[in-house]
């Protein structure tokens, strides 16, 4: 990790850690880290500046007079911060560095408060448990796979199965989570100052093509969400919406390095918050022109706090690949579209074995 990452998710965990130590003696530590990373694309702007602000508030009252002084200088620290962003974002390679796309456990007490305040303790909140196909189900470690992720919803929960060492998922399949297995992210994350430093220190890279070879072309293991942000735009509450139909670049990358094919569906994912289909064609016109996503929405108490509702990540059967001759080498597009086709009825297999209260849409 760069020294500007290393800088903001120290502030991020010295916050999230504080707010774990307060809360984990009254029991609300799943509620507050639920309601924390559901609303993390602003909170995690604001949390660095703030504990920084914080941090000289307190030092002002041992050193009188120490917050004025660095007011008076915001001219010349306030433009050089700005430089140090986007220097780091220029030169660092951490969001294509395939070797380093590992997630970095704890190193001391507060990085381990943080981790519990914001990632395991959702797992308890709603909670997320992973159901495989069957119950002698396995995935042998030593292949290579890509964990397809359905629906995006507001937020993915299941992303929350594949990004550290024992979660659920870690526990019924070993050996693939953690060196081997990285997640692809929209590239706009990491322009974004703070929330980048987030992904980094998860095992997440961008999700460019170029990339995503190079993940598998290392023998790693991917794990991304075909839908997107145009999946997003389109959660309705009660409605299970994939969009998919023309989604082809994964299974493109799977033929292309002999990767099989694992379907993951989120039964639940939809449940958490209450949308409000309010002007649904411009919202989905400004995505497809400009990649930003507009969402109304709501959880519980009006709140970005989600519904407590179970979330079951349903982890379906691998579908099996050829062994390419060339790896790497573009396969035919109609070997394409006949594991399209495969994929999209083992998605809807999945989804009508667990989830009986209503029908796959697929877009």
């Amino acid at each position: 990790l760069s020294l500007w990452s290393k800088c903001s998710l120290a502030l991020l965990h010295i916050f999230c850690a504080i707010l774990y130590c307060m809360s984990k003696p009254l029991g609300l530590h799943r509620v507050m880290g639920a309601f924390f990373i559901s609303g993390m694309f602003t909170y995690m702007l604001v949390v660095p500046p703030f504990v920084c602000f914080l941090m000289l508030c307190i030092i002002d009252t041992f050193i009188a007079g120490s917050y004025q002084a660095v007011m008076d200088l915001k001219m010349i620290w306030g433009p050089c911060v700005v430089a140090w962003f986007f220097t780091t974002m220029l030169n660092d390679t951490a969001p294509t560095d395939v070797e380093g796309a590992n997630h970095r456990p704890p190193s001391n007490w507060i990085d381990r408060a943080a981790h519990r305040f914001y990632y395991w303790s959702v797992f308890d909140y709603f909670p997320i448990t992973c159901v495989p196909w069957e119950e002698q189900a396995k995935l042998p470690p030593n292949q290579q796979y890509i964990f397809a992720l359905h629906p995006h919803g507001i937020l993915c929960w299941p992303l929350y199965m594949f990004a550290a060492k024992g979660t659920p998922f870690d526990q019924a399949f070993p050996g693939i989570c953690g060196r081997k297995l990285s997640g692809l992210v929209a590239s706009v994350l990491f322009h974004i100052p703070f929330l980048r430093d987030f992904f980094c220190e998860w095992p997440y890279v961008d999700a460019s093509r170029r990339v995503a070879y190079k993940v598998l072309g290392a023998g790693r293991s991917i794990y991304v969400i075909p839908g997107g942000e145009e999946e997003s735009v389109l959660t309705t509450t009660g409605e299970d919406i994939v969009v998919l139909s023309k989604r082809k670049g994964f299974i493109r990358l799977a033929l292309a390095h002999g990767a099989w094919i694992v379907p993951v569906f989120g039964a639940g994912v939809t449940d958490t918050f209450q949308t409000y289909p309010v002007a649904l064609g411009m919202r989905r016109m400004i995505q497809k022109q400009f990649g930003l996503v507009f969402a109304f929405y709501r959880g519980r108490f009006f709140t970005t706090l989600p519904f407590q509702r179970p979330v079951r990540v349903l982890i379906g059967k691998p579908i099996q690949t050829p062994v390419p001759a060339v790896k790497g080498k573009p396969p035919d597009e109609e070997l394409v579209e006949e594991y399209h086709q495969r994929y999209i009825t083992a998605l809807k297999e999945l989804h009508a074995k667990h989830v009986k209260d209503r029908v796959l849409q697929v877009i």
